[in-house]
C-alpha cells in the first residue's frame, strides 16, 4: 500500500505508489529469482535459490565482494537453468563459472547449489536438453565437487 512503512534494526523503509500488477522486495539481503518459475516445479526451484541467495547474502565468514560475487554466479546459474532448454550451452558455462569460484571461495555455496540442481525439478529441465554431449557436461559439472 502506498506509504506502508516499516521499521527493522534501526533502518526505516517507505513504499510509494506501488502501481497494480508491481512486485515490491522491501529489506536486506532480498533476491527474486524469477528465472525458473516457468519450469515444471519452478515454485521450489525458486524457494531454494532464494534460501541459498539469502544464506550467501548474510554470511560472516566470507567478506563483503566473496559474498557478491557468489551471489552473482549462483543468479547466473539459476537464469541460465531458466533457458536452459533454448540454450543448454548457457547452463554448462554458468556452471563452470559458478563451481570454480564457488568451491574455491566457500565450498558450501557449491554444495547447496548443487543440492538444488540435483532436485527432481532441476533434473526434468536438464534431463530435457536434447543434444547428449551437453546434457552430460552438466551433469559431470553437478557431480561431487
Amino acid at each position: 500500500m502506498a506509504g506502508d512503512e516499516a521499521r527493522t534494526a534501526g533502518k526505516h523503509y517507505v513504499i510509494h505508489e506501488v502501481g497494480p500488477g508491481a512486485r515490491v522486495v522491501q529489506g536486506d539481503h532480498n533476491t527474486l529469482i524469477e528465472a525458473v518459475q516457468g519450469l515444471p516445479g519452478g515454485a521450489e526451484l525458486q524457494r531454494q535459490l532464494e534460501d541459498l541467495l539469502a544464506r550467501i547474502a548474510s554470511a560472516p565468514e566470507l567478506d563483503a565482494d566473496s559474498r557478491e560475487l557468489a551471489g552473482e554466479k549462483t543468479r547466473a546459474v539459476a537464469t541460465a537453468l531458466g533457458n536452459a532448454t533454448e540454450s543448454p550451452d548457457g547452463l554448462r558455462r554458468a556452471l563452470r563459472d559458478a563451481r570454480v569460484f564457488l568451491t574455491s571461495t566457500a565450498a558450501w555455496t557449491w554444495e547447496g547449489l548443487r543440492q538444488v540442481l540435483e532436485s527432481d525439478a532441476a533434473q526434468k529441465t536438464i534431463g530435457s536438453i536434447a543434444e547428449a554431449s551437453t546434457r552430460a557436461a552438466i551433469q559431470g559439472l553437478i557431480g561431487p565437487g
